[in-house]
């Protein structure tokens, strides 16, 4: 499996983030062509200190050469382009294989 990462830093307004997120990015996000698992969750710190991150999404595809389709797809392209409109603390992306070492 390919693996895209995105990090979404701590937004300006938290509620906000939430919201759009919840009800206009990921329905954008469904519809991008390929992905065969998506995982979204908020960061959490195991020390009760603010964690570095809001939330992280992965989006897994079969190989990179479907990742880098599926966003350059019109679909991708959308919802690449709405990120502006709720990440205000910036996003990081980050590609990878990924090899299951365990079980």
């Amino acid at each position: 499996m390919y693996r895209v990462t995105i990090t979404y830093n701590q937004p300006t307004d938290p509620a906000a983030f939430d919201e759009h997120y919840t009800t206009k990015h990921l329905p954008l996000v469904r519809q991008i062509p390929s992905v065969k698992k998506f995982a979204y969750g908020k960061c959490e710190s195991l020390d009760g200190n603010p964690p570095a991150a809001y939330g992280h999404a992965q989006l897994y595809f079969e190989t990179k050469k479907e990742a880098g389709q599926a966003f350059a797809s019109p679909e991708g392209q959308n919802a690449a382009a709405d990120v502006a409109n709720f990440a205000t603390g910036g996003v990081t992306m980050l590609f990878s294989d990924e090899e299951t070492v365990l079980p």
